[in-house]
């Protein structure tokens, strides 16, 4: 992954993937979340913070809002967002997806925290190791705490996949949501955002007998 050019895109992130651009895909994602005031949602990559607002309309700025990110061109794009908002409840850190996991949460999170809730969007179709990711990420969440996953996901080579590749630098075929789908009870999948090439994929964390 070439952080160096997240770190460029940062600049213009905002004007190229605008609020109305991935609303409803957002919107629904988040509502799938089942926020509660009060509770710790997890967000990676959180990008430019553009789903802090929609957190705060359930949290009320209340709970802890985690967002991860490894470019620090995104991160400071959005703590322009939460100091402009004034809000106290958000938490932003500087790391590698691929090393998120409970020792992570453990060390890096200075009071023990209980994940609710774990938003992934637009960020599994680039990362490395994206299997390892969603595993470690069901880790971190508490027994029967949500995870959603918002991506593309466009099976046949089109012009539109060829956009998407060049302009996000990840892959728009990988089976994200039907990984998640063998790690998770209660899953549902939204996939008719974006002309169908945008899905939204819901999951509940297993117990550990469960199969």
């Amino acid at each position: 992954m070439d952080i160096s050019y997240y770190d460029r895109f940062s600049k213009i992130y905002d004007l190229f993937s605008p609020k109305w651009y991935y609303h409803k895909a957002r919107y629904h994602a988040i509502q799938q979340l089942d926020l509660k005031e009060g509770q710790t949602i997890l967000n990676m990559p959180c990008g430019t913070g553009q789903n802090l607002e929609y957190f705060q309309q359930y949290l009320n700025d209340t709970g802890r809002i985690i967002g991860i990110d490894l470019s620090e061109g995104m991160l400071k794009k959005a703590k322009k967002k939460v100091e402009n908002n004034n809000w106290q409840n958000v938490e932003l850190h500087e790391a590698d997806a691929t090393n998120i996991n409970a020792p992570w949460l453990s060390k890096n999170i200075e009071q023990p925290v209980r994940v609710d809730a774990v938003l992934c969007d637009l960020g599994l179709s680039g990362f490395p190791q994206w299997q390892g990711i969603i595993d470690n990420m069901l880790d971190i969440l508490k027994p029967n705490g949500i995870i959603v996953i918002m991506d593309w996901y466009i099976p046949i080579p089109s012009l539109t996949s060829s956009i998407v590749k060049w302009i996000g630098k990840g892959e728009v075929d990988r089976p994200l949501y039907q990984y998640l789908e063998s790690r998770v009870t209660d899953f549902e999948l939204h996939d008719s955002f974006n002309r169908g090439g945008v899905f939204v994929a819901k999951g509940i964390k297993k117990y550990p007998n469960e199969k």
